[in-house]
């Protein structure tokens, strides 16, 4: 079937589907709940095993009791389809450990402080990558406990890199992160998993809060956000890697990375930490763990770049098999020699993804929080100060343009407008409704929020501040950050969108060059419009479902919703096939469907 006839149909579906989408409303969520059982212990009592509730009709911190299998798995969320690079997000969520070796690290630990047992323990809100349990003590004490899923990243790097990543925050840069009580990066420990003990953090998270503060407890907290990042960004290191305890790393891996800042900073704290490898998932996912991969330290940011498409072509080459990719063509195979031509490209453009060198020094590397969202911050309910940042699991020291952006807790989720004024209040505003009204307050106090950051960062922390006006920073960061596992995750056309970006704008992002030493003839222009073509189409069937059933497109549910929405899903798979003009077209459209498997 010719490339540019193959997608007008999916335009009559979408059009015909956009007049019935108004008698579906999308309902609250309902969660539902497993009960209790205990198991008894030859030497010490059970404790009460309960879980955090915080969605559906539940009010939050709603805590029900659940049997002990619920500790290992994953509930959160259910996926409408299995990806593409692993069996289930389930299996690769499940944790399986020895919950009684576990108690008992936590009571020895806490031993000093008069615990012999444990008498509850409670499974918390899960994230993605972690299970996270907050065990209670016969004496009240607590203990907060953090078992990162087969997910999270590499066997032993991850936690080894996240704990020393901590203490070097805490011991030579004095950022409030939760103190560390015990800990194993070794999951042939007799807990069975590598496992973080923890302070409780004191005080609550933001997010519980945020909501109900006035703007002027706001703006105060985006000032202390502001100085802590300062914090961070003015110890500037010489090398881009991940941190570890000097001992956890073998020599031959990272030989004369020693830290070195560009602040002096207390020689024997320093002395006791070294750089090593990344732990960003990507970079060891499947078969990648066990392959010879540039994982870092950087010396430049280019080389940091490069490393980025060459880990590919060696995966590539070693792994990858011609597959059908059904945007592109419906009878030929989509080549692994295709990709690595495009991943020659990105060599060739790569010194467009490194911005030029700046007074306020934009490319030394910066040890940086992951993802600042409002759940990551504790703070005094009273006082209304920090108290502790979370999760730095994965955090990295690589070049600051790379790293830097307007804080996630802080992002306006609109367009926001020019200067340092409020957008206008619409023309209508008096005649609106008081919901109408709430949603453009809202907006406006968001947009406020935003702006007021920038300004407390141009006002205290230049050197972000210089990162946050790089001219096309985006242009320039997109393609190392899509060329990583861009075969595995069908990234290719994406990828190859963000270089014609850069070849397009190539004489205003490396003014000083040559000619761009890349081009693309009018055959691959020509299929890639057509893959994008049909890519469209497939996204505007994703927004519909996001619109109507809030589902994401990376399918994820709340599972008391999964029957329900697979059900509507279905019914649109149906109604999508029916309107293909004949047997052909319909077996393309199948197999151009998003939601492909269901069963998870």
């Amino acid at each position: 079937m010719p490339l540019g006839s193959r997608t007008i149909p999916l335009h009559h579906w979408l059009c015909a589907y956009r007049t019935t989408t108004a008698q579906y409303i999308r309902p609250s969520t309902v969660v539902t709940f497993a009960t209790s059982s205990e198991r008894p212990s030859p030497s010490l009592p059970m404790p009460l095993l309960s879980a955090e509730r915080s969605n559906g009709n539940y009010p939050n911190g709603a805590v029900e009791d659940i049997q002990e299998e619920e500790l290992y798995r994953y509930t959160r969320n259910r996926w409408m389809h299995v990806c593409s690079h692993s069996s289930s997000h389930l299996s690769r969520r499940y944790l399986k450990f020895d919950l009684q070796q576990l108690l008992n690290v936590a009571v020895a630990a806490m031993s000093n402080e008069g615990a012999r047992y444990c008498t509850r323990v409670l499974k918390c809100r899960e994230g993605l990558n972690n299970k996270a349990y907050l065990l209670t003590m016969n004496n009240g004490s607590e203990v907060f406990a953090k078992l990162p899923n087969p997910i999270a990243g590499p066997a032993y790097y991850t936690t080894a890199s996240e704990v020393a990543t901590r203490k070097f925050l805490r011991d030579a840069m004095n950022i409030p992160t939760p103190r560390i009580i015990a800990w194993s990066a070794d999951r042939n420990n007799p807990v069975g998993a590598e496992y973080i003990l923890e302070e409780k953090a004191p005080g609550k998270p933001l997010g519980s809060l945020w909501y109900q503060w006035p703007m002027k407890f706001k703006l105060e907290l985006i000032s202390q956000i502001v100085e802590i990042e300062r914090q961070l960004a003015s110890v500037k290191f010489v090398k881009s890697s991940c941190i570890y305890f000097r001992d956890d790393i073998r020599e031959d891996m990272c030989s004369d990375n020693a830290i070195v800042t560009s602040v002096p900073l207390d020689p024997s704290v320093l002395e006791r930490f070294k750089l090593g490898p990344l732990v960003s998932s990507g970079v060891w996912r499947g078969e990648r763990a066990g392959m010879d991969m540039n994982r870092g330290p950087y010396n430049e940011p280019l080389e940091f770049v490069n490393a980025m498409a060459t880990n590919e072509i060696q995966f590539i080459k070693t792994h990858a098999r011609p597959r059908m990719n059904y945007h592109r063509s419906s009878t030929e195979p989509e080549l692994p020699e295709e990709v690595l031509d495009l991943l020659d490209k990105y060599l060739q453009l790569a010194p467009a993804m490194v911005p030029p060198m700046g007074t306020d020094d934009t490319h030394s590397p910066t040890l940086w929080h992951p993802d600042l969202h409002l759940d990551n911050v504790f703070v005094d309910p009273e006082t209304k100060q920090i108290t502790r940042i979370i999760d730095w699991q994965s955090a990295a020291v690589m070049p600051f343009f790379y790293q830097s952006g307007v804080a996630r807790m802080f992002q306006h989720p609109g367009i926001v407008s020019g200067g340092w004024a409020l957008s206008e209040l619409p023309e209508d505003y008096d005649s609106l409704d008081q919901s109408e009204k709430a949603k453009v307050d809202s907006d406006r106090k968001s947009e406020a929020c935003h702006k007021y950051y920038e300004a407390e960062t141009k006002s205290k922390n230049p050197r972000h501040w210089a990162a946050l006006q790089l001219d096309r920073a985006d242009v320039r960061k997109e393609p190392s950050r899509l060329v990583v596992n861009v075969w595995e995750d069908r990234d290719v056309s994406f990828l190859r969108r963000a270089l014609l970006s850069i070849v397009e704008q190539w004489v205003d992002l490396c003014p000083e060059s040559d000619i761009c030493p890349v081009s693309f003839d009018e055959q691959e222009l020509a299929s890639h419009a057509a893959e994008e073509e049909s890519m469209s189409d497939v996204g505007e069937i994703l927004r519909l479902f996001q619109e109507n059933w809030g589902l994401p497109p990376n399918g994820m549910v709340d599972p008391t919703e999964f029957d329900r929405i697979h059900a509507a899903v279905a019914e649109l798979r149906t109604s999508f096939l029916e309107d293909a003009d004949d047997e052909a077209q319909r077996e393309l459209f199948a197999k151009l469907w998003p939601y492909q498997d269901a069963n998870v």
